[in-house]
């Protein structure tokens, strides 16, 4: 298997599905959805066949959809709201208990996951009043950097997402870079807490241009299959996640990691990366647990929705799904609030036995 390392894939992966859009309308369907009804039934039914043909997770977030169908499809009648029938639909769609799984209207809007997601307070602007001396950013503003009041020998990097502005075909993603600014100016601190609390994802190659950065040893950390056709059990043979050295040199000192419940998506698999290298211990909260690819489609009376299409495992095959990166039992914590800030000061209490 290749690994999937830069934006070249992912623009000629877009290429690749446009084709099959253009020559077979087979295809064309299981990406973007097919033509629907009008009616409630009709509409309800094309989302749940969407769903149930190119949904990935079923088995593991632990949901019978034929069962969602028969519990919620007698519920479904001509005669009822538009605001009914949304709240008929993301009703089921809650089951899957998915952040990347939304239903968006022009009168409001659910999330499968993050509606229900629990609190856990994290503040940016709290943690360089409070902790790091004259903060500075870079890479379009996504990248904080600095050193603590209290010790200058160790150093802060926070990294707010991993794309920045639109990510289509037109993108310009070039910000990464700039975490070798954050880094030269760090390079002779003894350690670093590096920091991805609120990270809500964005594109695997920024994940990898970073995540080289701190690599002390080359690992595949995760494999991510996708779904290729429309049986539960489709789906392709997969691509490798690797965490790569890059840069001229590494930063491979001790590192503490700060996650909490809203690091997502790229920020998870970034997160699977960086956890791979024995230098590097991770403190917080578990991350969200969303890790797929989704897709969003349109209902023919133009609400949007989201289908989740991949399943990722570490390489022994485990998928960190719905659980998230979890770290070890005692530096497992939720913060209340943001002004007091336990995942923080657990950074420091390690940083002190360093």
């Amino acid at each position: 298997m290749k690994t999937f390392k830069t934006k070249t894939k992912q623009f000629w992966g877009a290429c690749l599905i446009w084709l099959l859009c253009t020559f077979n309308l087979s295809a064309c369907d299981f990406f973007y959805g097919g033509m629907t009804g009008t009616s409630y039934n009709e509409m309800f039914d094309a989302m749940w066949k969407d769903y149930n043909e190119t949904y990935a997770l079923f088995e593991v977030r632990n949901v019978d959809w034929e069962e969602q169908y028969r519990l919620h499809k007698p519920n479904i009648s001509e005669s009822m709201t538009d605001k009914e029938f949304f709240a008929e639909c993301a009703a089921m769609l809650y089951t899957l208990k998915d952040s990347h799984v939304y239903i968006k209207t022009p009168f409001g809007s659910m999330n499968s996951g993050e509606d229900i997601l629990p609190p856990d307070a994290f503040s940016l602007n709290e943690v360089c009043a409070q902790y790091i001396d004259s903060p500075r950013k870079c890479g379009n503003n996504i990248i904080t950097y600095g050193r603590l009041k209290t010790d200058s020998t160790v150093g802060y990097i926070h990294i707010a997402s991993f794309s920045s502005g639109q990510t289509g075909i037109n993108q310009n993603q070039d910000w990464a870079s700039d975490i070798d600014i954050a880094l030269e100016a760090l390079k002779d601190t003894r350690c670093l807490i590096l920091d991805v609390r609120g990270n809500r994802g964005g594109l695997t190659g920024n994940v990898s241009r970073i995540s080289g950065r701190f690599c002390a040893e080359n690992k595949v950390y995760a494999i991510s299959r996708t779904k290729n056709g429309k049986g539960k059990n489709d789906f392709d043979s997969g691509v490798e996640l690797e965490i790569k050295k890059n840069g001229s040199w590494q930063y491979t000192k001790p590192i503490l990691f700060l996650t909490n419940a809203q690091t997502m998506s790229a920020g998870e698999e970034f997160s699977m990366a960086m956890t791979t290298q024995s230098h590097v211990i991770q403190i917080g909260n578990h991350t969200c647990g969303v890790f797929s690819l989704a897709l969003e489609r349109c209902l023919s009376n133009g609400w949007r929705y989201a289908v989740s299409v991949q399943r990722v495992t570490d390489p022994a095959g485990n998928t960190p799904e719905g659980t998230g990166i979890v770290p070890l039992p005692e530096n497992l914590i939720v913060n209340v609030t943001a002004q007091d800030d336990l995942q923080m000061k657990r950074a420091l209490e390690i940083v002190q036995g360093l």
